[in-house]
């Protein structure tokens, strides 16, 4: 369906006209055309289904309920994903709290193998509701007017038994507005219909009460549904300036965390630039040690003003979407999917999502002249932590498709001069922003045409918790998911590494792994909008 963008207002030219457009005359229109694709994936049902007759499934899980299974759509991995590629899903017991993969092909999915897996799912809305009922029938829970029971973090916190197996627990955060404590994190075990709390490993009943705005009830938001991914094309005219399907954060890969906005097949002028774009690493480490590994396919609300043509979840905007980090006095808002917004100058697609109490804007920029900018913003809700100091870790993976013989990559240093230095880069390796490095540069081998990747403003370095800052790897279809998961930091850091083995790199299919860096300090305010990572990729 084709939408008009917002009014169109090219600045810095004469008459606000652009390039090639004489002064008086009208500027071409911007539309913004949004159309279904269809998704290649073999449904969760049917993966119920062969994960309840499957004779390895039953060893692992062993259930006479295969309703009660967590089960993952397994969504067609690789280049033009279709009935012939691989998938990965993962399949979750909350019973007897195990999982196992199931990896198989989209078009025979009953042929899956199936292997263990330490991942566990986090609490399901349903699971949550459930939680919520036993907590506050429990004798200890506040009667006091104001109440909200929020998801807090770590979304669990199981209970080991002594024989080695485990007892799930999903956590609860109580805010009492009228204090004595403030807030308290629980952990409920549905079995036992019992609260722990004061369960091991979660922040301490506290007054403290950090971030402005209040916290979502649990169950308060729910899907209404709609496309889980869409083609997207910008308009100028008569002619396409970029076309791609954009993937909501609920259906976005490696699933069970997903990763944000994702982009597939991103053309620029009728030429692919990227394969896929998305964040599959998200995690935060704090001074006092405790880390968490976040998730990223948990929608929540946000301000957009506009016209929904394709169904709930996808919205055309007459005006710029305001997520948490542009409304600081409230996290309310009266949209829950992808947000598009044209200024003229450049496309937004825009999310807001959440992990527990924290608020993250996962945004991509992609301006008429062929530049992209990925954008990660990180917010929170009333919490006992996040005014102490931590640093978030948000990891891209951009997998280039420039020409038909591959890409090569350089770095570029600073020398003094007017260019910078192009060193090429032959294996897969990974680089730190220090020294003379000023960023790299990824073109086709068959030619100049490429971007070069500059570091944002707010982007840091890593230090030994965050790893890195850019890995280049060669394209693996399955080297999505590094393997982490929510544990000690050992287990929640970054594991991209993992993935590097020595291939060479020069005219091959190149993923980079771009990593940004934000330490968030009460003591070193910055302005609000600087709660933003994400680096620049300019076209050469």
């Amino acid at each position: 369906m084709d939408i008009p963008a917002a009014p169109v207002k090219i600045s810095g030219m004469p008459d606000g006209m652009p390039d090639g457009v004489a002064p008086g005359s009208a500027a071409p229109s911007v539309r913004i055309v949004l159309e279904p694709v269809h998704r290649p994936k073999v449904p969760a049902a049917v993966l119920r289904r062969i994960a309840a007759a499957h004779p390895e499934v039953a060893a692992h899980l062993p259930t006479g309920d295969p309703d009660r299974l967590v089960v993952g759509d397994g969504v067609a991995l690789g280049h033009d994903p279709g009935d012939r590629s691989p998938f990965l899903a993962h399949v979750f017991d909350p019973v007897t709290n195990r999982g196992v993969e199931l990896r198989g092909v989209v078009g025979r999915p009953d042929k899956a193998e199936v292997r263990p897996s330490a991942l566990r799912a986090r609490p399901q809305p349903a699971e949550l509701k459930r939680a919520e009922a036993v907590l506050r029938a429990d004798p200890g829970f506040p009667a006091a007017p104001g109440v909200i029971v929020y998801q807090p973090m770590p979304p669990l916190a199981d209970l080991e038994r002594p024989d080695g197996t485990s007892v799930r627990r999903p956590t609860l955060g109580v805010y009492n507005p009228a204090g004595g404590p403030r807030h308290q994190i629980v952990a409920v075990d549905l079995a036992a219909a019992a609260v722990d709390w004061h369960p091991a490993g979660v922040a301490a009943h506290t007054d403290d009460d950090c971030e402005e705005h209040l916290p979502e009830g649990v169950g308060s938001l729910r899907d209404r549904g709609g496309p889980d991914q869409v083609r997207v094309r910008v308009m100028r005219g008569d002619s396409e300036v970029w076309s791609l399907i954009v993937v909501r954060p609920r259906a976005s890969a490696p699933q069970p965390d997903g990763s944000g906005v994702e982009l597939l097949d991103v053309r620029y002028q009728g030429r692919r630039v990227l394969r896929q774009a998305h964040v599959p690493v998200l995690n935060v480490l704090y001074a006092e040690g405790i880390t968490f590994r976040d998730w990223a396919n948990q929608e929540t609300r946000f301000s957009a003003t506009g016209t929904d043509p394709v169904g709930w979840g996808w919205r055309v905007c007459s005006a710029p979407p305001r997520t948490i980090l542009e409304r600081p006095d409230s996290d309310a808002g009266d949209f829950q999917g992808v947000a598009f917004y044209h200024d003229g100058q450049e496309l937004r697609i825009v999310s807001e999502i959440q992990a527990g109490w924290y608020r993250y804007m996962s945004d991509w920029r992609l301006a008429d002249d062929g530049s992209i900018r990925p954008r990660f913003g990180f917010a929170g809700t009333k919490d006992p932590m996040t005014c102490h100091r931590h640093t978030h870790h948000a990891y891209w993976r951009l997998d280039f498709d420039l020409g038909a013989g591959g890409e090569v990559v350089a770095q570029l240093d600073d020398n003094g001069g007017l260019t910078p230095d192009e060193t090429p880069i032959s294996r897969e390796t990974t680089r730190r922003r220090r020294g003379p490095v000023v960023g790299w540069q990824v073109r086709a081998k068959s030619g100049e045409r490429g971007y070069r990747i500059w570091p944002g403003e707010h982007d840091g370095t890593a230090d030994a918790f965050g790893v890195s800052d850019v890995w280049f790897l060669r394209h693996h279809p399955d080297e999505l998911h590094d393997g982490g998961r929510m544990g000690e930091v050992s287990d929640t850091r970054a594991h991209i590494g993992r993935f590097l083995n020595d291939e060479h790199i020069e005219g091959a299919d190149v993923v980079v792994w771009y990593a940004g860096h934000f330490t968030h300090d009460e003591l070193v305010p910055e302005p609000h909008q600087g709660h933003i990572t994400g680096p620049d990729l300019i076209p050469r």
